[in-house]
């Protein structure tokens, strides 16, 4: 990217009113010509989820998000995709003093629960990298976990 050949963005076409409200601190990965946004805040704590499909018919649809594993109102969380599945990790629930009692996996070392950190897929493995913990602040650790459900350090100092 340079001056001559700036990046440009787009917005794309609506074909329904149906769509997610404003929000920010959400979730928010792509899977097969699919955009798929979890949560986030609003003027409260949201637990919606949506799937825009970018390729086909450019609408937004809300997903069913309910049932016992289902996640609760979450905010700063990350999502990732790989072989069909989706993956999330993190966030606080609608207050600043609680930790999430959603969890969706048991590891035997895992990072602390943390919010406003990043995460991507890199072959087979989700990195994540930072956030804030609780009461810890900001954090600089950079952890793996394979989609065998196996968390690694790969840089920075378990918190407890």
């Amino acid at each position: 990217m340079s001056q001559n050949n700036p990046c440009l963005w787009k917005q794309l076409p609506l074909r329904s009113s149906l769509s997610p409200c404003d929000r920010y601190k959400h979730a928010c990965c792509s899977y097969n010509a699919n955009v798929y946004v979890l949560g986030g805040r609003e003027n409260r704590c949201l637990r919606d989820f949506w799937k825009y499909n970018v390729s086909v018919s450019d609408e937004w649809t809300e997903l069913s998000c309910s049932g016992e594993a289902a996640p609760e109102e979450l905010e700063g969380h990350s999502m990732v995709a790989h072989k069909g599945f989706l993956y999330v990790f993190g966030g606080l629930l609608d207050s600043a003093y609680t930790t999430c009692r959603c969890a969706l996996w048991v590891f035997d070392i895992m990072p602390t629960n943390r919010k406003g950190h990043s995460t991507v897929v890199l072959g087979s493995a989700m990195l994540m990298y930072g956030g804030f913990i609780d009461m810890k602040g900001t954090s600089q650790d950079f952890w793996s976990l394979d989609f065998t459900m196996s968390w690694s350090l790969l840089s920075g100092s378990q918190q407890d």
